[in-house]
């Protein structure tokens, strides 16, 4: 039986309830449709939910949304959201985890998940700690007979383990957003380019319209003008001949 700050208590003990981390990743820079505003309508919620709750953020967009709003940030984490690595992502691991060992009793990470061109969803995934059951083999499997060994122990490995797995999931994270961001931009400028089309469209039309009604009301002017003067000849030819 493991016993970890990385795992939830037993059943029958009292969950972790107390300072929760919110690593919130938006753009830098907006134009990208709804990308930025699904993270924020997100983080919103769950602060609502839980308002005991440091927030960490990863974005330019995100951090200003914040400050205007008056909504105090723990760590602002001055990358670009357009250039993720997996040095960045250790970065962020390293203060999350050491936050974790102090006043944080549950880290989540509020994203855009890309499953792929067409859909994205904004996830609010919790990656401390594990619940018991991620490690429990479903009872339809098979099991392996012989017990594992683990150096030095179980305990030792988990604890090294768990640096490099949330590194790569906050990296993963990171890419996620950052291709998510890529396509809502380029669906974004696709729909602009629609809307500037359909409007000139319907302006040529209203322009062609307003010019043919002048180019009809001048003509109308200069027939009219044309009898008014054949008219007033007509009288003046009438006059002389009865002078």
């Amino acid at each position: 039986h493991v016993q970890s700050r990385y795992l939830y208590p037993d059943e029958g003990e009292l969950p972790p309830n107390g300072t929760y981390g919110f690593l919130v990743i938006t753009a830098d820079k907006g134009l990208a449709g709804a990308y930025n505003q699904n993270v924020l309508k997100e983080a919103h919620r769950l602060l609502q939910e839980h308002p005991q709750t440091k927030l960490f953020v990863v974005g330019e967009y995100g951090r200003q949304y914040f400050q205007r709003h008056q909504v105090p940030i723990e760590r602002s984490f001055l990358y670009t959201a357009q250039n993720p690595t997996m040095q960045r992502a250790r970065e962020i691991t390293a203060e999350l985890l050491d936050r974790f060992e102090g006043e944080l009793q549950k880290i989540f990470v509020i994203y855009t998940d890309m499953k792929n061109s067409l859909t994205e969803n904004v996830s609010a995934t919790r990656i401390l700690p594990f619940h018991r059951s991620a490690f429990t083999a479903p009872t339809d499997e098979k099991r392996i007979s012989e017990p594992f060994e683990f150096f030095p122990s179980v305990t030792q490995v988990l604890e090294n383990i768990v640096p490099s797995y949330v590194s790569g999931f906050i990296y993963s994270a990171l890419i996620d957003s950052f291709c998510s961001e890529q396509s809502a931009r380029m669906n974004a400028m696709n729909s602009a380019n629609e809307n500037a089309e359909k409007m000139l469209g319907e302006l040529a039309l209203a322009y062609n319209r307003i010019r043919q009604a002048a180019i009809t009301q001048e003509i109308t002017e200069v027939s009219a003008g044309a009898r008014a003067q054949k008219r007033k000849r007509q009288k003046q030819r009438a006059q002389g001949r009865e002078s």
